[in-house]
């Protein structure tokens, strides 16, 4: 039992699957909880998850390290729902600071995350968000894991487990967040994930832009008019901008279906079946895009698949060059 550090149960599945999460704020990469914690412990923490609220108490005096030491256990609630995770502590006194922590929940077969941030700190908000689409790619500075951890969410197979550090934007600065979720195994479970941000700056430095995104910025500063945006190559929808989002195009919570004009769809079906067949680069010119403002956006396309391991690409880039204002 580590003494004297916030330790960071996941309880995103039964009692039987819990993990720990971090130690301090130490990534643990879901070690194994019942190793972590001893067992004269762990129905304090079951108590916390089940009741929701905190439970505190001073421990009996024994031969073990944590005689008479103070035990605190914290759960990391979703509204109506069962706590995502407790945060647990043992040591002479509680400090005042505890882990930063926030749960949310994605459902993967229509691509909404809504997340409760108040628990990273008031520089993260603290009102509930609901991002859809490629929006909660807006906050990210840096994630490398960024497509495996979407491709994760796409394939969605039972009882799957995902977790990773991205660099997000805050009020004070980049921040260093633990990301780490579960979904189920029925038919509707499978793509409803549960999971929690950690806040891990302490101990992982928030990361710069990468060489290669920093390489596509600069090509897009050299034409001005290009965008450059990865698409899922299942239904062609955008996974996340790699440049800011086109200006006045319409993309934020919509169906995206509605997006290209009806009569370009078939020839967006017809260059996902060439990039499906093999194709390393291909391209449309006049397709129409609907506006913000109303209208159609004119835009030239071309695109690339993304490695894949050998398997077919999942996901490709898209450069998308403005021919024509809307009209």
């Amino acid at each position: 039992m580590i003494i004297g550090r916030w330790q960071l149960v996941e309880t995103l599945g039964t009692p039987q699957t819990w993990s720990m999460l971090t130690a301090g704020t130490t990534p643990r990469e879901w070690a194994s909880y019942q190793r972590a914690i001893p067992a004269r412990l762990q129905p304090l923490i079951a108590a916390a998850h089940d009741t929701g609220a905190p439970v505190e108490e001073v421990l009996p005096k024994s031969r073990n390290p944590w005689s008479e030491l103070r035990f605190r256990a914290v759960p990391v609630l979703w509204p109506g729902s069962s706590a995502h995770a407790v945060k647990v502590w043992v040591g002479p006194e509680v400090p005042r600071d505890e882990l930063r922590v926030a749960p949310f929940q994605v459902d993967a077969r229509a691509r909404v995350m809504r997340t409760h941030p108040a628990g990273l700190g008031p520089h993260f908000g603290s009102a509930p968000v609901e991002y859809s689409g490629a929006e909660p790619f807006q906050r990210i500075e840096r994630f490398d894991q960024a497509l495996e951890f979407v491709a994760t969410m796409y394939r969605s197979d039972p009882r799957s487990r995902w977790s990773g550090v991205a660099t997000v934007h805050s009020r004070i600065g980049p921040r260093s967040l633990l990301v780490a979720a579960r979904n189920g195994s029925g038919d509707q479970q499978r793509f409803a994930w549960r999971g929690v941000a950690v806040d891990v700056t302490d101990s992982i430095a928030p990361q710069h832009k990468s060489f290669e995104a920093a390489t596509l910025e600069l090509l897009r500063e050299s034409r001005p008019g290009l965008y450059l945006v990865i698409l899922d190559t299942a239904q062609v929808r955008a996974v996340r901008w790699v440049t800011e989002p086109m200006p006045g195009l319409t993309w934020r919570g919509v169906d995206e279906r509605t997006v290209p004009h009806p009569d370009d769809r078939p020839r967006i079906a017809a260059l996902r079946a060439e990039v499906l067949a093999g194709a390393t680069h291909a391209g449309l010119s006049g397709l129409r895009l609907a506006a913000e403002a109303g209208g159609w956006l004119t835009v030239d396309v071309e695109v690339s698949p993304l490695p894949s391991g050998g398997a077919a690409p999942a996901f490709m880039l898209a450069q998308l060059q403005v021919t024509a204002p809307p009209g």
